[in-house]
C-alpha cells in the first residue's frame, strides 16, 4: 500500500520533534504488548545534521491530539438514534429487523439460484464501517442495543466468525459518515453473496443455511431462535 502526503507548495517545513515508540513485545502479538511513546526535540547542527534531545513520555491524549492535527478532527454531525459509536475512522450503527431482497451468484447450485432475488425477513443487525472494511453482527432483540447486549453470528455468506465481511468487488462508500450509512447497508445486501466465509455453521436451523432461508420465504419475521451465539457483548465488539 502506498501513502502520500499533499503539502502546500507555499509552506515551509522544519524538523522539530520526533516520536519514539517502545514496546515490550516483538512477537507481533498486540494483545500481550505494552507500549509507550516519548517525544523528543530535534537539534540541527551547523551542517544540517539532526540529533535527538532528551525525551519525555507522552500520554494517549497527546497522541490523539497529534492525529487530529495531522488528519483533521471528526466532522461535526448530528448523531441519530441508530448510531452506536463514532470515532475518527469508525462508525457503528444498528438496524432494526427488516425485509430485504438477497442475491447469490448463479453458479452456486439450483437451490440458491431459486432463493436469489427473493425478499426475506432479516434480524436486527449491528454494522461497523471503516475505510475499506465492514463488520456485521446479529441481534436477537429488535431494540437499540446497550454495551451489555449479546451478539450473534450474522447468518450470511461472505461473513467470517469475527464478523468481518469479505467485500470482494463490493463497492462500499469511501467515507464513514452518518450520511453514508444507508449506502453501506445497500452495498452489503444488494451485492451478490458468493461463498460461505465462516469456519462454523451460520445457523442452528436443522436444515442448515439453505434450510433457514428457504423456511423464511414469505415470512414477515426472522426466526431468531436459529441464530448462533458468539459469546460476545456489544461492548466487547466495540473494543
Amino acid at each position: 500500500m502506498e501513502n502520500y502526503v499533499n503539502l502546500s507548495s507555499t509552506a515551509s517545513f522544519e524538523l522539530r520533534e520526533a516520536l519514539l515508540v517502545y514496546s515490550s513485545d516483538r512477537t507481533g502479538n498486540r494483545s500481550d504488548s505494552i507500549s509507550f511513546v516519548t517525544k523528543h526535540g530535534v537539534k540541527v547542527d551547523a551542517k544540517g545534521v539532526p540529533s535527538l534531545l532528551p525525551g519525555a513520555p507522552i500520554g494517549e491524549a497527546d497522541i490523539f491530539a497529534l492525529i487530529e492535527q495531522i488528519r483533521g478532527a471528526v466532522p461535526s454531525e448530528f448523531l441519530p438514534e441508530n448510531v452506536l459509536m463514532r470515532t475518527q475512522e469508525t462508525i457503528m450503527w444498528w438496524t432494526p429487523a427488516s425485509i430485504r431482497p438477497m442475491y447469490y451468484v448463479a453458479d452456486k447450485g439450483q437451490e440458491l439460484v431459486q432463493l436469489s432475488g427473493k425478499r426475506f425477513p432479516q434480524p436486527a443487525l449491528v454494522f461497523r464501517g471503516r475505510p475499506g472494511s465492514l463488520d456485521v453482527r446479529a441481534l436477537a432483540g429488535n431494540e437499540r442495543p446497550t454495551p451489555a447486549t449479546s451478539l450473534y453470528l450474522a447468518p450470511y455468506w461472505n461473513v467470517s466468525n469475527n464478523g468481518s465481511v469479505c467485500l470482494g468487488t463490493t463497492k462500499v462508500p469511501r467515507d464513514v459518515s452518518v450520511k453514508s450509512l444507508t449506502r453501506w447497508e445497500e452495498a452489503f445486501f444488494e451485492s451478490e453473496f458468493t461463498h460461505a466465509n465462516a469456519s462454523t455453521g451460520l445457523t442452528t436451523h436443522p436444515g442448515g443455511f439453505i434450510g433457514l432461508w428457504k423456511s423464511l420465504i414469505g415470512k414477515k419475521k426472522f426466526s431468531v431462535d436459529y441464530l448462533c451465539d458468539v459469546k460476545q457483548t456489544l461492548g466487547q465488539f466495540i473494543q
